[in-house]
């Protein structure tokens, strides 16, 4: 049965209504804990509560037992359908336009950042706003390798970061300024048109921040210092998706802030927008009389948003912590690896024997799944792959069922595509944390070029899948030139 347009209405409207009864109950507790957080005497430390609750103990993922629960999973089984949104070109033809976008949705619209920018568009693809346009130099993109490249002699930067967050019709970026030394949190009102925005850095007013927003939190407290390599003649690469997963600083509100990167060691600290520390959170995985010269590293973690919250596993640890601020992590999943897990100290010893230990390597939480990707039996670094000593696990855990199911899979097989599209025969799915998005939806980031290649591959013409849903994708790749921008949304 088709709604009317007067059921279409009443419905958008009550969708509305459910949004801002939600931002008035997010705003009412944010200003609860400003007048909390205002009356405290300078200097003032909370107690560090890393605390379980009882009604809702944390959700144990058991992966020592599991091992032999393996089942063929394709994306059907996770999944109904598939949109494709074609986002439509900037305007501004002097920004490049050939690194895949990292996406996010708030409540009205998308975002798509890189590393040239961060950009506003419809929930359509229809370009709304350009948020800031990153001025960079010493930077080159190797689009045959999929590499950011960073010459140390020759870099600065002028921009944000591409990880963003949003409250409401409020969007937060991370604003930098390797000359000045900025560090700002900003702050966007995505309601209002950006008609003042200045996208050019202005050698007579160097302090002006180049994009749009106003400052939230100095990072620096008012102490800038312009970056300086650790190697000045120096460099450094890395994948774009790679920088998409960092998140380097986060704000759940206007009175907080949290930082992972701590000078002490810690794993996290809060602090309020003075840059005072209200708590701090030991990390318990360090290395301790450590000798070997060299360091082997492959556990990095997870860190992710969800629905306004900040969620994060620290290297060589097996809980997902949800911070409440101001003073509190609360374990929300335990990955059990029993017998299988290695602690940090032994897992950087390079001459360690891996063999039978498993470290957790992907995560994605998802409505109804949680993605999770495993490493085993060695080191994830070339050689091992080369030499196929190292094993590639994934497991899907089914919220309803509470039950860890690994995908049939070969794990010598360090490309084979994960969860295969037999809803239109086109992308295999294998979400990141990052890309997952507030209605639970797996979000792919694609080129019109990666569009063309998979409509015209010997994978595609096989597909099984229904031949109206592969139409659709072919007369996409139609319409499409290689550098168009092309949002997959899995539903």
């Amino acid at each position: 049965m088709k709604l009317n347009e007067k059921d279409l209405a009443q419905k958008i409207l009550s969708e509305e209504e459910i949004l801002a009864q939600k931002e008035e109950l997010r705003l009412k507790k944010e200003q609860e804990l400003a007048d909390s957080l205002a009356k405290l005497p300078k200097g003032f430390r909370f107690e560090s509560i890393r605390k379980t609750d009882t009604s809702q103990p944390p959700i144990v993922i058991d992966i020592e037992n599991r091992l032999d629960s393996i089942k063929e999973f394709k994306l059907s089984d996770v999944a109904q359908s598939i949109e494709y949104i074609k986002m439509q070109n900037l305007p501004d033809s002097s920004i490049v336009n050939k690194i895949n976008y990292k996406y996010y949705m708030t409540d009205k619209n998308i975002v798509a950042s890189n590393l040239y920018g961060i950009h506003l568009f419809t929930k359509k693809g229809e370009f709304k706003n350009t948020i800031i346009k990153n001025q960079l130099s010493g930077v080159k993109y190797k689009e045959d390798q999929n590499q950011v490249l960073i010459y140390y002699s020759e870099f600065s930067n002028i921009g944000g970061s591409p990880n963003v967050w949003s409250r409401g019709d409020q969007l937060y970026y991370n604003y930098k300024n390797t000359n000045t030394g900025q560090n700002y949190i900003m702050e966007v009102d995505c309601s209002k048109d950006l008609i003042n925005a200045q996208y050019q850095f202005n050698p007579e007013n160097p302090l002006a921040v180049s994009g749009a927003g106003k400052v939230l939190v100095d990072l620096n407290r008012g102490q800038n210092k312009p970056f300086k390599a650790p190697y000045p003649n120096g460099m450094s690469s890395f994948t774009p998706q790679y920088n998409y997963e960092q998140i380097g600083v986060f704000s759940p509100d206007r009175n907080t802030y949290f930082s992972r990167r701590s000078r002490k060691g810690n794993m996290l600290e809060i602090f309020n927008t003075q840059g005072d520390t209200l708590a701090e959170f030991t990390k318990f995985e360090r290395l301790v009389n450590f000798k070997p010269r060299l360091i082997r590293g492959f556990d990095y973690g997870t860190q992710y948003e969800k629905a306004g919250n900040y969620y994060f596993r620290s290297d060589y640890n097996d809980t997902i912590f949800k911070v409440i601020p101001p003073n509190i992590l609360k374990p929300v999943y335990v990955i059990k690896l029993g017998q299988h897990k290695v602690s940090k100290q032994d897992a950087s010893h390079p001459k360690f024997d891996l063999k039978g230990k498993i470290v957790p390597n992907q995560w994605a939480d998802g409505n109804n799944y949680i993605f999770i990707g495993l490493i085993m039996d060695d080191n994830y670094c070339p050689n091992a792959i080369k030499r196929k000593s190292i094993k590639l696990l994934y497991a899907l855990y089914s919220k309803k069922n509470k039950q860890l199911h690994f995908v049939k899979s070969d794990p010598y097989n360090y490309d084979n595509p994960i969860l295969e599209n037999d809803i239109d025969g086109g992308f295999s799915v294998w979400p990141s944390s990052y890309m997952i998005n507030r209605e639970g939806n797996i979000m792919v980031s694609l080129l019109g070029k990666d569009i063309k290649e998979k409509v015209a591959s010997d994978e595609f013409k096989n597909s099984t899948a229904p031949a109206a849903n592969k139409e659709k994708l072919i007369q996409l790749a139609k319409n499409c030139s290689d550098t168009d921008q092309v949002l997959m949304l899995v539903k």
